[in-house]
């Protein structure tokens, strides 16, 4: 079994076509890091080369096979050291005939343990890199069981989740980074949604056209930014790590990030895009000014002295302001946000009248709203979201797949993830916990949907903090999220576009109101959710290399 260790997330810059400099850096910052006690060294992308090439051949000029001078002199730092070290590299493969942007990570004797190939090519990788070939590797290791992913790859929830999956405990990320949501929130969300150590190392400076801001960082299972470096700063960032607290995935007080995933309801991960519903609709004509909606979040919900009318009635009053699609919380006509069996019982007992009462709101004012209730179906309950349209009546059934604990004692889940085709676009739902699971919004957006309705009960702030923007920016659908006042990490509801925010801290862009009653609304181009281009060449669906998915689905 492995043992607690210190990590360390070099900060620094390399010399393009230098590689004598680069590796008088990487000397200079092992040094250091040995010095506060580092047993795992980790250096940036293309650490050997730069990044920024002339051209496919001015990159074939400079790349290394990977048992080259780089790796070489790399592998003797880790024999002298007595440490590991992993490092982002322009490599060449002579076999293959081609450049890869590829990361290596070098045991104690200087041995390759670990050799990973760039999947989620940038825009200007793509001018002299090949996709990656060498799929998900993981590797264990005397500091534990061990998966690289390159910078961008982290944009991707599927490649995290599949080193998680085969077993990783840590991550870590060899970067460029040229934006601070990069670092600050998808290296936490990743973290946190697969319960494993993340250690991101990434460089700071200028480089030719670029930017770097920094954002090197260590962050623990439970998505605690462990240790940070500065921007704009070169050194080195050192933090402690136990590999057996990622063995454990526990959320919530009795549930489980790996034991509660639903594999035979993920089937879409496995398709190639052009064989998913979403590539199709893509090439379906539209007028963006016609494909636009009024969306709201309506953060109110029966309580101790809220009744069902009074949910009801600001309902209404939502819809009043022209909204056509409306969100309530989880549970919205629940007095508790986490119903037990007989509280679920008594729920279902008042279905056929909310039901009425809601598509008479709907009807009123021609809107939709996603009600999340408890339902009687045969001799069993679900936990469902009922989409009520425009005649007053439901249009939209969705059994929810992923179940808490406590859910589990009384509901049967569903299995289904659907998308519900209305006149203000096309609809999926996820309720609750099912947010946590990245598969889900993943499949939605590969069913179709241009918006994402959540109504939720969250336990953990980070649900909202590292889940709610990167399940609209991975997908490129906007989400509207109607949470609970009185669960564990009450209100925060919000609506957020495909592309996320420009400011990456969401409780700045978007602080999270407390107030009973809120209806947080936003006019969504829903046009904008039918292109799933992040940047040119970078297509968030399209460019996923399925072949790689397996683990996603066994």
């Amino acid at each position: 079994m492995s043992r607690p260790f210190r990590a360390a997330a070099v900060q620094t810059l390399a010399r393009l076509g230098d590689l004598d400099s680069n590796l008088d850096v990487v000397r200079r910052h092992t040094g250091e890091a040995v010095r506060q006690g580092a047993e795992l060294i980790v250096f940036p992308e293309c650490m050997n080369t730069g990044y920024l090439f002339d051209s496919a051949d001015h990159a074939r000029a400079l790349a290394e096979p990977v048992d080259g001078r780089f790796v070489q002199e790399l592998g003797a730092l880790a024999r002298e050291h007595d440490v590991l070290i992993a490092s982002g590299m322009t490599e060449w493969d002579p076999a293959r005939e081609k450049i890869f942007n590829a990361g290596v990570l070098l045991d104690r004797a200087g041995k390759l343990v670990v050799h990973y190939h760039k999947q989620f090519l940038a825009t200007h990788d793509q001018n002299w890199f090949a996709f990656g070939v060498h799929g998900c590797p993981v590797a264990d290791t005397d500091l534990g069981r061990v998966g690289l992913l390159i910078c961008f790859d982290g944009r991707i929830p599927e490649i995290a989740r599949c080193l998680a999956l085969e077993g990783a405990e840590m991550l870590i990320d060899m970067a460029n980074f040229f934006a601070m949501d990069q670092a600050e929130m998808w290296g936490p969300a990743r973290a946190y949604e697969n319960g494993v150590w993340l250690v991101a190392a990434t460089k700071a400076g200028h480089e030719r056209s670029i930017y770097y801001p920094g954002g090197s960082m260590i962050v623990d299972p439970g998505g605690h930014v462990r240790a940070r470096m500065p921007y704009d700063a070169h050194g080195v960032v050192v933090a402690d790590v136990d590999p057996a607290a990622a063995r454990h995935k526990g959320i919530y007080a009795r549930n489980d990030r790996f034991a509660d995933r639903r594999p035979s309801s993920y089937g879409l991960l496995g398709e190639p895009w052009p064989a998913t519903p979403a590539a199709a609709i893509a090439k379906q004509a539209v007028v963006p000014a016609e494909l636009v909606a009024k969306v709201a979040a309506v953060q109110i919900h029966a309580g101790r002295t809220v009744t069902v009318d009074d949910v009801l009635a600001q309902l209404g009053h939502a819809a009043k302001l022209g909204i056509n699609v409306l969100v309530l919380p989880e549970y919205a006509a629940a007095p508790t946000w986490a119903p037990n069996a007989a509280e679920a019982r008594a729920l279902a007992e008042t279905t056929e009248f909310v039901v009425k009462a809601v598509g008479d709101v709907c009807a009123t004012y021609r809107c939709y709203t996603l009600l999340s209730h408890v339902e009687r179906i045969g001799d069993a309950l679900s936990a469902s979201a009922l989409l009520i349209g425009p005649l007053g009546r439901i249009v939209g059934r969705y059994r929810k797949v992923h179940l808490t604990a406590e859910e589990r004692a009384w509901a049967t889940a569903g299995a289904d993830l659907p998308v519900f085709e209305t006149e203000f676009g096309r609809l999926g739902v996820m309720l609750g916990y099912d947010g946590v699971f990245p598969e889900t919004a993943r499949c939605l957006a590969l069913a179709g949907a241009d918006c994402i309705l959540w109504p939720a009960s969250f336990r953990e702030p980070f649900e909202r903090q590292w889940l709610a923007v990167t399940r609209a920016a991975d997908n490129r659908c906007s989400v509207v999220l109607a949470n609970r006042l009185d669960c564990p990490a009450p209100g925060g509801s919000f609506v957020i576009p495909p592309g996320g925010f420009p400011l990456w801290d969401v409780n700045v862009v978007a602080p999270p109101t407390q107030a009973p009653g809120a209806v947080m609304p936003a006019f969504v181009d829903l046009a904008a959710a039918r292109q799933k281009q992040m940047i040119p060449k970078v297509h968030m669906l399209a460019n996923r290399l399925v072949a790689t998915y397996g683990p996603l689905l066994t």
